[in-house]
């Protein structure tokens, strides 16, 4: 799996899997305000071969688009912006429905040569999600994910706004040293905006997604932070449920993850329930006590993570982190 500094240190280059227009553009505009030349998009499989018009700040661009991924052209996309094959992540950001979320990123042979991407889709078979994570060695996050964004590098999905103004705003095309993570798009936009609003900068940010199976999990994602030297602090929302954060206990008791964490673990309102209810992520019901939040809280806790007990707790928490020099 590619790590955070190889993304850095290399072109990346996108390849859209249908259509979605205000996330494209908001791809396109990040890469703008990040003061590249040329958009990262190269191509966009809709099912009809010709051009979609797009801008790239004030200029109209025309992105090329493809019956099927294996009628793509990288090859001529690439030696026209001269750039070697071999300087280059290809990445791949998939808005097909749930159920052709398999053979559209397991069974496409065009797509073998990519590095990762990410699956945008909710309602992906969980059946399916399973054959992805078995046979996957690539950075792929999803399904149901907002994406992941690397300051002034890579925006792959919504995430952390489609306007201009979130960019700006949210300071995305700054390298920072603070890390997000959470399975929740929404919660993982605001913690780049709790972030932010206290003085940080982000090293990168992404949502796992929040179905049951993610193909990126949270272990993972927390692997990836250990191993960027930028990153100094994750900041991590999890839920009741799954027992994800017992994965990350195992991380730090085992010696491989050394980074500081401030954690929220949301779902405690679970217990005034005679039986737990299932909340908005598939994943979020506590079926024993070891996966409550207050129980996965305090594991945390013992571990050695800053743990807060209310989300206003969370926020002082991350006030309180001193700034980068």
């Amino acid at each position: 799996m590619i790590s955070i500094p190889q993304i850095r240190a290399s072109a990346n280059k996108i390849i859209i899997v249908g259509e979605h227009p205000a996330i494209l553009q908001s791809m396109l505009d990040f890469d703008y305000l990040s003061g590249k030349k040329e958009p990262g998009i190269i191509g966009i499989v809709t099912g009809r071969r010709g051009f979609a018009k797009y801008f790239f700040g004030r200029r109209e661009i025309l992105i090329p688009t493809y019956a099927t991924t294996q009628s793509m052209q990288l090859q001529g996309e690439i030696s026209a912006n001269a750039i070697s094959v071999h300087e280059v992540n290809f990445w791949f950001v998939n808005f097909l429905s749930g159920r052709r979320t398999l053979s559209s990123v397991l069974h496409d042979q065009a797509l073998s040569s990519f590095v990762g991407g990410i699956i945008f889709a909710e309602g992906v078979p969980e059946l399916h999600s399973l054959k992805i994570i078995e046979q996957n060695k690539k950075l792929i996050i999803g399904p149901s994910s907002v994406g992941l964004i690397i300051p002034g590098i890579l925006k792959l999905g919504p995430i952390g706004g489609i306007t201009p103004e979130q960019v700006e705003e949210g300071k995305l095309t700054e390298l920072g040293n603070v890390a997000v993570v959470s399975g929740s798009g929404g919660m993982t936009n605001e913690l780049i905006n709790v972030a932010i609003q206290a003085g940080h900068r982000l090293s990168f940010a992404l949502s796992y997604g929040g179905d049951r199976f993610p193909i990126l999990s949270p272990r993972d994602a927390f692997l990836l932070a250990e191993s960027d030297s930028s990153t100094k602090t994750v900041l991590y929302y999890g839920e009741l449920g799954g027992e994800d954060e017992y994965e990350l206990v195992r991380l730090k008791a085992e010696g491989r993850f050394s980074k500081q964490v401030i954690a929220h673990i949301a779902g405690t309102v679970a217990g005034l329930f005679p039986e737990s209810p299932q909340f908005g992520h598939a994943k979020a019901k506590a079926d024993k006590e070891k996966t409550t939040a207050l129980a996965k809280r305090s594991a945390l806790q013992s571990a050695g993570f800053s743990v807060s007990s209310s989300f206003s707790e969370f926020i002082e928490l991350v006030n309180k982190l001193p700034l980068a020099r």
